[in-house]
């Protein structure tokens, strides 16, 4: 049978590699154990050394591993604090600089460590059962405040008989009266909150500050040490009322607990400012819609006179950070599929500081980055280009006159491994104004007056962004021949609040078009077999892929990754159902069914010809493995060629294991190939 393509060839190719070749190789597979990654970088309070994480797979566990190194901003003195396959990470300098404290699961389950600089030496100060969060010094170092799950007692009713002494029972029922009962990545949910606790940085019983049975986040302290503030839906349907968290300051001293806003609508990252004058925060007022620009809030410290200071930037903010003088924040954005780091005065004037910060991902190249900052301006972040992993890079708001690079990880192993070239093109929109923009990676050795098979590749959210980053997921497909094209349709953010807006309850819709104008662009370039062209994407890349199937058979055949094929039944198991019908759709979908059918690709599916597969995580609870089933099951029914992939033990995140991203990989250009030999072959599906 056809589907019965290059799996065997996918594992013997991992269990053979090696890099005792003298001509360069192209990038596959077993390369990832090669690779090097910057990612979390934390810059000293004097601006004067950056401890960060390099991350690295381990061939041997399937896991990504992180540890700790060191290095001052001119470049010196670069080494590593921790080693060792357990996860070190959550950096966070004391304020006098000498000493940091991270989070570290080295002895089992992960606590609180301090490391002295001086000496070397480091310190466990917890013996936690939970994991902390958002660890963070107080502003004079004698406490650390962070945020810990408290488990409550589980709900039910009912009551049976206890078991005879080494009898042999079936495991206990799960009793569930939460709308929200799982989450994607982590199952089936317990019953408990996120809390707030204070310890001592000698170490000791940490003091819990909250106790109200809701979930506590973006702890952040104020300028006089006796207060933090919080965020925390505390309305009396929070379950079913999403979206509404509050911001909050609670006196250390008292646990007295006052409201700041009111509004309705997410509150983030409250921080006050280093006078104790102003509190910014990012959010927006909610408009019950799937898509809102995140804004960046300044008010005053008692919740008065808030204000919006970001009307004139049109972009999504992200981190924030104030400056020493409380004249502005150096904030974290991103632009046409480029992360970046600015100051935005009070006023709302943006300046942009720094360019292309990336993630150390193993799958697709979404756009995003880690920084830090000083109060004075000193920044360092995770840099990224098209073609290589992240590096850690520095640079000065004042003083210094550009940014450097100061690692060089990767460079003797891309010496001698090839990988695709990235472009960049813009095509307009075959529907209105607007731009699409996207990227081509071609084959390693490619020749532009060649015939070379394409892969569209769709992201996923569908808010949210590709860009300009190295992605091992889509080189692979690359190494194996394949143009391959990625882009931004109409809701992408980066692009502005319209761009991304385009499609509240409008999806599918012309991002469909902005889709093939972008192929179509390729295919003009002329070195592409219109015989062999081919369509895959998750999440939402998936319900593209399946919405264009429905559309057009001008591809040759498609992978359909993790989609939602009906939006009727997604709303009604996936794992946030308060979110998406309020959010996604104007009515519940008994109360207009036609609304939630004519956006859902099941409903053209009696169109499909094109040979598909589809392929999803059996623990994949956000776009549940039913969504796969259903659409599998139509596509049978239509006589469509077609074929499923469950990766067992996987989550939404595929690709966060190696081994996950290889078979993820390989199954997709496994079907592409056996159908682009079916065109060289002229035989019909």
């Amino acid at each position: 049978m056809r589907q019965t393509f290059s799996l065997i060839l996918f594992f013997s190719v991992v269990g053979t590699t090696t890099h005792a070749q003298v001509e360069p190789k192209n990038f596959f597979y077993m390369d990832i154990f090669d690779l090097q990654m910057v990612a979390n970088p934390q810059i000293s309070p004097d601006g004067e050394r950056v401890i960060y994480e390099k991350h690295q797979f381990d061939v041997m566990t399937d896991k990504r591993i992180s540890n700790l190194w060191i290095i001052d901003v001119d470049g010196s003195n670069h080494q590593a604090l921790t080693s060792g396959k357990q996860n070190a990470g959550s950096v966070q300098w004391h304020p006098d600089g000498n000493r940091f404290l991270y989070v570290t699961s080295e002895e089992g389950s992960a606590q609180l460590f301090v490391y002295w600089l001086e000496s070397g030496r480091q310190a466990s100060i917890t013996n936690l059962s939970r994991s902390p969060g958002q660890v963070q010094w107080s502003p004079d170092g004698s406490q650390i405040v962070f945020t810990m799950f408290v488990p409550e007692a589980p709900s039910s009713i009912g009551n049976i008989p206890t078991p005879p002494k080494g009898a042999t029972w079936e495991e206990s029922a799960r009793y569930i009266d939460n709308a929200v009962y799982r989450y994607d990545g982590r199952g089936y949910l317990e019953e408990g909150h996120q809390q707030i606790f204070v310890v001592s940085p000698e170490g000791g019983a940490p003091n819990q500050l909250t106790e109200f049975p809701t979930n506590h986040s973006n702890v952040s302290w104020a300028p006089d040490g006796q207060h933090v503030l919080f965020t925390a839906n505390v309305s009396e349907n929070r379950e079913m009322d999403p979206n509404n968290e509050q911001i909050y300051s609670l006196e250390l001293s008292t646990g007295e607990r006052t409201a700041l806003t009111n509004n309705r609508g997410p509150h983030n990252q409250p921080k006050m400012s280093p006078n104790g004058e102003l509190i910014a925060f990012t959010g927006y007022e909610d408009q019950f819609v799937g898509y809102q620009q995140t804004e960046l809030y300044i008010m005053n410290a008692d919740g008065s006179q808030e204000r919006v200071i970001s009307e004139s930037i049109d972009l999504d903010i992200g981190a924030i950070h104030w400056d020493d003088n409380s004249e502005g924040l150096y904030v974290g954005y991103t632009e046409k599929g480029v992360a970046k780091i600015g100051h935005v005065e009070l006023n709302g004037t943006l300046e942009a500081l720094a360019t292309h910060l990336g993630s150390p991902t193993l799958g697709r190249p979404y756009a995003g980055g880690s920084f830090s900052v000083t109060g004075r301006g000193d920044f360092a972040f995770s840099s990224v280009t098209a073609q290589r992993p992240t590096q850690l890079s520095v640079g000065s708001h004042k003083g210094r006159s550009s940014v450097n690079t100061l690692t060089s990880y990767n460079d003797e192993f891309f010496s001698a491994t090839q990988v695709g070239e990235v472009n960049e093109f813009w095509v307009l929109s075959s529907v209105d104004d607007f731009e699409v923009h996207g990227w081509i990676i071609t084959p390693p050795n490619f020749d532009p007056s060649g015939s070379y098979p394409l892969i569209l590749e769709i992201h996923g959210g569908p808010y949210s962004a590709y860009g300009p980053q190295f992605s091992p997921e889509l080189q692979f497909m690359a190494s194996q021949g394949y143009v391959v094209v990625y882009t931004n349709p109409r809701g992408s953010t980066s692009y502005g609040e319209d761009f991304a807006a385009y499609i509240n309850g409008n999806y599918p819709s012309e991002d469909h078009n902005d889709l093939m104008d972008a192929v179509d662009y390729v295919v003009d370039q002329g070195y592409i077999d219109t015989d062999r062209l081919f369509i895959t994407g998750g999440s939402g890349g998936g319900v593209l892929t399946a919405w264009a199937i429905g559309k057009t058979d001008r591809f040759r055949a498609a992978v359909v990754a993790k989609p939602v094929i009906n939006w009727y039944s997604f709303v009604l198991n996936a794992d946030n159902v308060p979110l998406f019908s309020k959010y996604w759709f104007t009515k519940k979908p008994w109360e207009d069914p036609d609304q939630y059918l004519k956006l859902s690709p099941i409903s053209l599916v009696g169109n499909v010809t094109t040979p598909t597969m589809l392929l999803t995580g059996e623990q994949d609870y956000r776009t549940p493995m039913s969504e796969t089933e259903q659409y599998y099951g139509a596509l049978k029914l239509q006589g469509v060629e077609s074929a499923m992939v469950r990766i067992q033990g996987s989550s939404h995140g595929i690709a966060a294991k190696p081994s996950n991203l290889f078979r993820k990989v390989a199954y997709i250009t496994g079907w592409f190939d056996a159908h682009s030999q079916d065109a060289h072959s002229g035989q019909e599906d």
